[in-house]
């Protein structure tokens, strides 16, 4: 298979490493830039059409951390990557976990951010330039984890696929899921070679990174339990080393804000509850809500409910495209059982099921394309089935419409990845 504008990244081939490497480096950028190609023009491009949402913009970034030069050309430069959650990790990095609803962000990758900005002078640009480059890692390690199975052609469409996903707009914005699907890939990675302390230190790092980063102690046991088959004193470094990244963070949140309970407390805030994978009929619900309402207006919502500014329309058709993201995951979760090794399996569903066991009120499906861009044997279950079928730039094309689309949603204050 080959993909478009690939040999523009051939120049970052670099002849001291072996063919493989230079196929993973050249790959991950090309994947990389053209992504983010289509990110930052239709996120622009939105921008300059239809302004953004000013109303949103107050409401969710009191302290304007995502428009922070009086410059209205700068604004519009990192409008693609500064918006929603990027807030709350700029003001985190800014001013600490003086807010109780903070505590849902995670610690690392704020926590770089704090030490980037001050270094170049801007938090802003020091989370894109974190963002870009772990995104960047990620997918070139993600790489290099995938062609251990199953060649470097494989390997290839898995990053085009995971680089262009519509969840994937984020691994440039001031968001920690660059830094996750680095530190969980290397983890991983790290395991596959039988290196279980550095594995076990990468799994410590992706536990404090987001919620839910822990699970990725599931795959690293069972890839330990099927290569030896029986326990070894290596095996402490997953066993403790793992949890020791969540258990870090609410030492720290009980001694910097006297509740070490809020990381899960601070759930609430948010408006999620834990409702074993309650998201999956709460969000059938919804679109057929958004589709009843799309067809007879006035009937399946509450004129008095609360979109913030955002048109009811678009509204209905989010929530029928977050079911369609769903159906696509358990779809994709399917595949991965059939076709990859059990702890890719298992980390597929447990990566799926969480989100979907703790769902938001009034949008049940909240940022899940987000979560699934992270689950990355789902694209390497994908990937396989596209390479069967001969699907592979069908699908690529579906999935660049799609990113353009949520990127232009996003940049304007409309739609939450």
């Amino acid at each position: 298979m080959s993909h478009p504008n690939v040999d523009t990244a051939e120049s970052l081939a670099l002849p001291g490493l072996s063919a493989e490497r230079r196929a993973a480096a050249r790959d991950a950028w090309a994947a990389f830039w053209s992504s983010r190609a289509i990110v930052w023009g239709a996120g622009m491009a939105a921008v300059l059409i239809f302004g953004w949402a000013s109303e949103t913009s107050a409401r969710l970034d009191p302290l304007y951390t995502t428009l922070p030069y009086t410059d209205s050309f700068a604004n519009l430069l990192v409008a693609p990557a500064a918006r929603f959650d990027a807030a709350w990790y700029l003001a985190i990095a800014n001013h600490g976990y003086e807010v109780g609803g903070r505590a849902a962000f995670f610690p690392v990758f704020p926590g770089l951010v704090r030490v980037g900005g001050e270094l170049v002078g801007s938090p802003l640009i020091a989370g894109i330039l974190i963002s870009s480059g772990c995104g960047l890692a990620g997918l070139y390690f993600l790489h290099r984890l995938v062609a251990l199975d199953f060649g470097l052609e494989r390997a290839r469409t898995v990053v085009w696929l995971a680089a262009w996903f519509p969840g994937a707009l984020v691994i440039s914005a001031v968001y920690s899921e660059s830094l996750f699907l680095l530190v969980s890939v290397g983890a991983i990675y790290a395991a596959r070679l039988d290196r279980w302390q550095l594995a076990g230190m990468l799994g410590a790092v992706a536990a404090a990174t987001r919620s839910g980063g822990v699970i990725v102690i599931v795959p690293l046991l069972i890839i330990y339990w099927y290569r030896y088959r029986r326990i070894r004193p290596d095996i402490l470094w997953l066993l403790v080393g793992v949890p020791a990244g969540l258990f870090a963070y609410v030492a720290y949140l009980g001694l910097s804000t006297g509740d070490p309970t809020s990381v899960f407390s601070a759930q609430a805030a948010w408006q999620r509850s834990f409702v074993p994978l309650g998201g999956i009929a709460l969000g059938l619900w919804s679109a057929v809500q958004g589709l009843v309402e799309l067809v007879v207006p006035g009937i399946a919502r509450s004129p008095a409910a609360n979109t913030h500014g955002v048109p009811t329309q678009l509204i209905d058709l989010r929530d029928i495209a977050m079911l369609g993201f769903l159906v696509g995951g358990i779809w994709l979760c399917v595949e991965a059982s059939r076709r990859l090794n059990p702890a890719y399996v298992a980390y597929a569903v447990c990566g799926l099921a969480l989100p979907l066991s703790v769902p938001a009120g009034g949008f049940p499906l909240m940022s899940l394309p987000r979560f699934e861009f992270v689950i990355f044997p789902l694209w390497i279950a994908l990937a396989l089935w596209a390479h069967e079928r001969q699907r592979v730039r069908q699908v690529l094309w579906v999935f660049g419409t799609l990113l353009a689309i949520c990127s232009s949603l996003f940049s304007v204050w409309a739609l939450a990845p």
